[in-house]
């Protein structure tokens, strides 16, 4: 679900089968598919809207902020976090180690990041 006016491009990925967040420039999330909240706890409605970070574990939000800005500084398409493990936080605070990759969208001069995940 997404409340931003978005792109067709990234409007289309809300029906995907893959469990995909798309966040923006600002680390705002604008969408989150349907197997994403089913794997992460969170409902689009409660997270589109907020910063990444609030899926990001308590104890890893302010590092977190670090290595999106360092992602923004060159998007390519990457595997996510090399070299670290990856987790997500449900809203009961349960940690869900995840896999996934990152894929820079750009479009009509504005760049998004769409996080594939799945479980690890």
């Amino acid at each position: 679900m997404s409340l931003f006016d978005l792109p067709p491009v990234i409007s289309e990925l809300e029906s995907s089968d893959e469990a995909i967040v798309v966040v923006n420039i600002e680390g705002v999330v604008v969408l989150m598919t349907k197997p994403a909240e089913r794997l992460l706890g969170w409902s689009a409605e409660d997270i589109v809207g907020e910063f990444v970070e609030m899926l990001v574990p308590t104890k890893k939000r302010w590092g977190h902020q670090a290595y999106r800005r360092g992602y923004l500084a060159e998007p390519r398409d990457r595997p996510m976090d090399p070299g670290l493990e990856p987790e997500a936080q449900r809203p009961d605070g349960t940690i869900v180690p995840l896999t996934g990759r990152l894929e820079p969208i750009r479009v009509e001069g504005a760049l998004y990041v769409a996080a594939h995940i799945s479980p690890r």
